[in-house]
C-alpha cells in the first residue's frame, strides 16, 4: 500500500513536472498567440481600412467612369444629332442648289424672252411714235380748223345778235306803226299808262314775248324775292309791267318789273299768297296763253 502510494506520489510528481512544463509552454505560447492575434487583428483592421479605402476609390472610379461614360454618351448623342442636322442642312442646300439652278435656267429663259419682248416693244414704240407724230400733225390741223371754225362761229353769233337786235327793233317799229295806223294809242296802252300812273302793274297787250328766269335773290331792305330774267327794254319790257311765270304747263307766280335794262330786267315775285317758289329756268311770258 505504501509502495503504491509512493508510486502514485512519484507519478503525480512527474505529472506535475510535465504539467509545469506544459503550463510554461502554454504561457509562452499564449503570449505569442495573443501578440500574433493582436498583430492579425491590426493587419485585419488595416486590411479592412485599405479595403474600405479601395472600395471608396473604386466607387469614385465607378462614379467617374459613369460620368465619363455619360459624357461620352451625350457627346455621341450630340454628335449624332449634329450629324443628322448637318445631313438635313446638306439636303436642304442640295435642294436649294437644284432650285437655284432651275430658277437660274428660268431667269435665263425669261431674260431671253424679255430681250425678244424689248425688241418687239421697240418696234411697237417706233410704230407708236410715227403714229403719234401723225396724230399730232392731224390734231394741229384739226385745232387750226377748230380755231377757224370758232372764229367763224363768233362772227356768225355776232351777226346773229345784230340781226336779232334788228328784228326786235323792227318788231317795235311794226308795233308802233300798227298803233299809229290805228290813229291813237290802243285801249290797252291807255289802260297801261293809266295803271302805271296809278301805280298798279299793267299787262302788255302787244306781241307776246317769252324768256326764262336766270337767278333768284332777296331784297335786303324789304325781304322780297327778286328774280333776274333774260328780257329787257329791247323786248318791250317796262317798269311796273306784270309778267307771268310757269313751269311746264303749271302756273307758278306773277312778276312785277322793278328795273329794266336793254337785255335783262329785275322783277319782284308775287306768289298770290301760295306756297310756291320760283326757280332758275322757269319760263316767263308777257301774257298768259
Amino acid at each position: 500500500m505504501a509502495t503504491l502510494t509512493k508510486v502514485l506520489v512519484i507519478f503525480a510528481a512527474v505529472l506535475s513536472l510535465f504539467l509545469s512544463a506544459l503550463v510554461i509552454a502554454y504561457s509562452v505560447n499564449t503570449d505569442r498567440i495573443l501578440a500574433d492575434r493582436d498583430a492579425e487583428v491590426a493587419r485585419s483592421q488595416n486590411a479592412l481600412a485599405g479595403a474600405a479605402s479601395n472600395a471608396a476609390q473604386a466607387g469614385e472610379e465607378r462614379i467617374r467612369a459613369q460620368t465619363e461614360k455619360d459624357t461620352i454618351a451625350k457627346a455621341l448623342s450630340d454628335r449624332d444629332a449634329k450629324m443628322a442636322e448637318l445631313e438635313r442642312v446638306n439636303a436642304d442646300l442640295t435642294r436649294g442648289k437644284a432650285k437655284a439652278e432651275q430658277e437660274l435656267q428660268a431667269i435665263t429663259l425669261k431674260i431671253a424672252e424679255l430681250g425678244e419682248t424689248v425688241k418687239t416693244q421697240a418696234t411697237l414704240l417706233s410704230g407708236y411714235r410715227d403714229e403719234v407724230s401723225a396724230l399730232r400733225k392731224n390734231e394741229l390741223r384739226f385745232r387750226e380748223q377748230a380755231v377757224q371754225s370758232d372764229d367763224r362761229i363768233s362772227d356768225l353769233e355776232s351777226q346773229n345778235e345784230v340781226l336779232t337786235q334788228s328784228v326786235r327793233a323792227l318788231r317795235e317799229q311794226l308795233e308802233e306803226a300798227r298803233l299809229a295806223r290805228e290813229g291813237a294809242p290802243s285801249m290797252g296802252l291807255i289802260s297801261n299808262a293809266s295803271a302805271s300812273r296809278a301805280g298798279d302793274p299793267f299787262v302788255d297787250t302787244g306781241i307776246p314775248v317769252t324768256g326764262t328766269v336766270e337767278s333768284i335773290s332777296k331784297d335786303p331792305s324789304t325781304g322780297a324775292t327778286l328774280v333776274k330774267i333774260n328780257l329787257g327794254s329791247n323786248d318791250r319790257i317796262r317798269e311796273n309791267q306784270k309778267l307771268f311765270v310757269s313751269r311746264g304747263k303749271d302756273f307758278v307766280a306773277n312778276l312785277v318789273v322793278v328795273k329794266t335794262d336793254l337785255r335783262f330786267a329785275i322783277a319782284k315775285v308775287d306768289t298770290l299768297s301760295r306756297k310756291v317758289e320760283v326757280a332758275a329756268g322757269d319760263s316767263v311770258a308777257s301774257r298768259l296763253q
